[in-house]
């Protein structure tokens, strides 16, 4: 365990590189441009929504619980002619405090990747190489996988998903890169 402490910098530069190439993936680079299409006369329905007064959350339609009540033949038909999706509706966004709890849940992955190096043996001074190999690995894993669900039950453009994979193999390489870069001599 006292090797896990001394891997603080190691922890925090990562979380902090991953963090920074997370930003520019989405405010500068072009690959995540086209993740989103636009509705059809989105002013329309925004004003629309305005005027039910949809409060921010994420919403099914058309409403399944789940239960029998929905095995309705009028479920059962409004499903298979559809539309059916969700929607997702934002208050306005708090920058900073997104920016913070981005980091945070960055710096948690980067604490159980590198207690993933401890627990496999790492020692003081392991080269760069093994590091890399296996905590890279680790992080595409951590930044790849996990959303992979998520986009295939709700339907997220192709586009959209191999963006988001790439930038997940990015992050893994670069949470190898720093871990083995500043693990502990």
């Amino acid at each position: 365990m006292e090797l896990l402490t001394s891997c603080w910098i190691a922890i925090v530069a990562t979380a902090a590189a991953v963090w920074f190439y997370g930003a520019l993936a989405w405010t500068a680079l072009p690959h995540h441009k086209k993740d989103f299409k636009q509705l059809p006369d989105d002013k329309k329905v925004v004003d629309f929504m305005r005027g039910l007064g949809v409060a921010p959350g994420v919403y099914m339609y058309p409403f399944m619980d789940h239960s029998s009540k929905d095995q309705t033949p009028e479920m059962k038909e409004a499903c298979m002619n559809g539309p059916m999706g969700t929607l997702a509706v934002w208050k306005k966004p708090n920058m900073g405090l997104n920016m913070a709890l981005t980091f945070v849940v960055n710096l948690a992955a980067s604490f159980l990747i590198a207690y993933v190096g401890v627990a496999a043996g790492f020692v003081r001074g392991e080269a760069f190489v093994k590091v890399f190999q296996v905590l890279a690995t680790v992080g595409i894993l951590t930044y790849s996988v996990a959303s992979l669900p998520t986009m295939i039950w709700f339907q997220a453009n192709k586009r959209a998903v191999i963006s988001c994979l790439v930038d997940g193999v990015v992050m893994g390489l670069i949470t190898g890169a720093m871990m083995g870069w500043l693990w502990p001599k």
